[in-house]
């Protein structure tokens, strides 16, 4: 409750009002209201947890492909996850992810700042096999004049690349796994020999084992890069240069796991690395999500 202080002045609450002095005047501040939430409302704000949950993994697998991402990455991907999971036909609480239609995240970029429209003058273009091959081809890219950033007046010259990662997620696992990860050589630096031509097709083909049910992301980045006087390679660039994003995305089905299985035969389709698993709270969502929905209900029936 209220009490005068020294001032002679009213300190503290009375009613939903509370009363303060700040630098030698009083103010009054009136306390926010209990705003009470329907069943529909408290289940919402659930799904965009899990929502928000599954996309830390995939910032994560970003952070070690490339230097660039910009501060609101994380709200941009919330919104593509949040697209996906609404199209699932299954009642809130009981959607598995790994379902999805991952479609919406091909074209996602996670640095805007460094569009590919303004850092890449060519068209990759990425195509899924029914095996779950992945082809990416570029058609007569030169470097020099379709890549800005080689334009500029560099010494010595720079090399540039670009990184593809296949990644595959397991929400209901909680796993994923880098199938494969590799550098697609545009131009090599001032001091590599023998140099590359000045204009070639980019072709990439690449066939793993793929775990079953699982989405598979088709990360790309452009990366720069110098050697140093031990021929090491120093990476270069900026946060207006340096593209990153996803090719392509799709979730293995069972047609395409039979499939994949038939093919992928031998140490040459082993995927990179062993799966590795992350920590989500989609159990504890669902859980809550079913226990909202069971108070409403016992609720209701009084």
């Amino acid at each position: 409750m209220a009490k005068i202080n020294k001032n002679g002045r009213l300190s503290g609450k009375k009613g939903h009002e509370v009363y303060r002095d700040v630098n030698g005047e009083s103010i009054v501040q009136s306390m926010p209201r209990v705003v009470k939430q329907t069943t529909n409302t408290r289940i919402a704000a659930h799904e965009f947890g899990i929502s928000s949950n599954a996309t830390k993994i995939i910032r994560q697998i970003g952070s070690l492909l490339f230097e660039y991402m910009d501060p609101y990455v994380s709200g941009r991907l919330n919104a593509v996850m949040q697209k996906c999971v609404s199209q699932l036909p299954e009642a809130a609480g009981h959607k598995n992810l790994n379902q999805i239609d991952p479609s919406p995240f091909i074209g996602f970029q996670f640095n805007p700042d460094a569009p590919f429209e303004k850092t890449l003058h060519v068209f990759p273009r990425c195509s899924i096999q029914p095996d779950g091959t992945v082809e990416i081809t570029i058609d007569a890219i030169t470097p020099k004049q379709n890549i800005p950033f080689l334009q500029r007046d560099i010494n010595p010259d720079p090399g540039a690349f670009l990184r593809v990662a296949l990644v595959s997620i397991d929400y209901a696992q909680e796993a994923y796994q880098i199938l494969a990860q590799e550098e697609i050589m545009l131009v090599k630096s001032k001091m590599e020999q023998p140099p590359l031509p000045a204009t070639f097709d980019v072709q990439w083909k690449c066939l793993k084992k793929l775990p079953k049910e699982a989405l598979v992301f088709v990360y790309f980045s452009l990366h720069y890069y110098q050697l140093d006087w031990l021929e090491h390679r120093k990476m270069i660039g900026e946060k207006t240069m340096n593209p990153a994003g996803f090719l392509h995305a799709f979730c293995v089905n069972e047609e395409m796991y039979i499939k994949n299985q038939a093919t992928a035969i031998g140490p040459d389709h082993k995927p990179l690395r062993e799966a590795e698993w992350f920590y989500t709270i989609l159990l504890e969502k669902k859980t809550e999500i079913d226990r909202i929905k069971a108070k409403a209900e016992k609720k209701r029936k009084k």
